[in-house]
């Protein structure tokens, strides 16, 4: 990742000048002086500073201390081996990134907190070649609180959190960062999230998403979320990675080719306490063609899907899609409206149907699976069932169409 060192001018006056001069040489140094000093303002107690990283070098490396943000900061805050320090914006404070920068790039620090502050990037067009630059960088066991910050307009990833680290996003915005992802959580790192938009990040091209969970990572949601209008994934997931929508209501929508990807032995889990969840996952998949792996929820080599709870409706596409190995169980889930079927199980995958479901109105069967595939468990209430393969839970099993004379309607 590139790095810009923050350069300095020293502005010195001739005494020797005759009156007139010097007056004229004043003004001239004193407008961007002031200029500079309306463009960023960082304050450390009684202390102001023209650059957060002037701040930060005032408190030095262990805090606690605090530094407030007002007007626009153009620079790339590097925090390196720091403990317990905070960032807070008033009054719109900006910090941007400079071009082929990060905003902000965090190592090996713990206790640090971003409030309050409106992060962005600086439009470069070298991206395809590395350039460009993400909006928080965070790496190596670091440790970082943000808090009603809005992220945007990086080209890079608005926030990535790599190496052990673990990010908090609370009542925060990421939207508008492209051709890359909203969120990254790469690399053993953790994201909790809680009260936080991620929306319209990624590029159709590019293949992007919103949320992008991979190498033994993790992302919990909590409170209220929204995820939405992202290109072309809301969330996606890789290599033994795990997407968890616990407690509150998390809404998934209007991704364009998918709500949520599971692959390579991920796994999503969606709770809902006594049966009864507000998560929802609908209106995905407008850029697809109608293709039984796209729609609502995809999972795809040896993942797996446990959906406790939640509405998965008017996706186009599947509502619920598993291939290659992967296995669903759903208990207590309505699976309404989309386009394709209610559940889509291929390519030796097992469904198990649970108690409490609710699969109509959808376009294709509200379950289907193919001949080398397992559709077990409560089965009775649905109509429109196509499985080559299907054992009820009263113990009535269906073999292949040679077996029971077609798949079941």
């Amino acid at each position: 990742m590139k790095k810009m060192k923050k350069g300095s001018i020293t502005m010195r006056k001739n005494r020797l000048f005759r009156a007139s001069v010097s007056a004229i040489l004043l003004t001239f140094f004193l407008l961007p002086a002031a200029a500079h000093a309306a463009g960023c303002t960082a304050v450390v107690g009684a202390n102001t500073y023209v650059s957060i990283t002037d701040a930060l070098n005032a408190i030095g490396q262990t805090g606690p201390g605090t530094i407030i943000v007002t007007g626009t900061c153009t620079e790339n805050v590097s925090i390196n081996d720091t403990r317990s320090i905070t960032i807070v914006g008033l009054g719109g404070a900006r910090v941007v990134g400079p071009l082929d920068s990060d905003a902000f790039d965090i190592f090996d620090s713990q206790d640090i907190t971003l409030k309050n502050l409106d992060i962005s990037g600086t439009f470069s067009s070298t991206v395809a070649a590395g350039g460009g630059g993400e909006g928080v960088f965070i790496t190596r066991a670091s440790l970082v609180l943000i808090n009603g910050c809005n992220i945007h307009d990086n080209q890079q990833a608005g926030v990535d959190a790599e190496i052990g680290s673990t990010v908090f996003l609370q009542n925060t915005t990421i939207q508008n960062n492209t051709p890359n992802d909203g969120l990254d959580v790469i690399g053993n790192s953790t994201a909790i999230v809680g009260g936080t938009t991620i929306q319209n990040n990624g590029d159709p091209v590019a293949g992007t998403a919103g949320v992008f969970v991979s190498r033994n990572s993790t992302i919990v949601f909590r409170q209220t979320n929204l995820v939405q209008n992202n290109a072309n994934i809301g969330i996606q997931a890789r290599n033994l990675s795990n997407v968890i929508l616990a407690n509150g209501a998390t809404t998934i929508q209007g991704n364009q080719t998918n709500g949520v990807v599971i692959q390579g032995g991920s796994h999503l889990q969606i709770n809902g306490p006594g049966n009864v969840s507000p998560h929802v996952i609908q209106g995905n998949g407008a850029a697809c063609p109608l293709d039984p792996t796209c729609g609502g929820i995809f999972a795809t080599q040896d993942s797996t899907v446990e959906l406790t709870a939640g509405t998965i409706s008017g996706n186009r596409g599947s509502g619920v899609s598993v291939q290659q190995g992967s296995n669903v169980q759903l208990n207590g889930v309505t699976v309404s409206n989309n386009t394709g079927d209610g559940v889509h199980i291929q390519w030796l995958s097992i469904g198990n149907f649970l108690s409490g479901n609710t699969i109509s109105g959808n376009g294709g069967a509200s379950v289907f699976c193919d001949g080398r595939s397992l559709a077990l468990g409560n089965l009775s209430t649905f109509s429109n069932l196509r499985c080559g393969d299907m054992e009820r839970q009263d113990g009535a099993q269906h073999g292949h169409e040679d077996e029971d004379k077609g798949r079941h309607r």
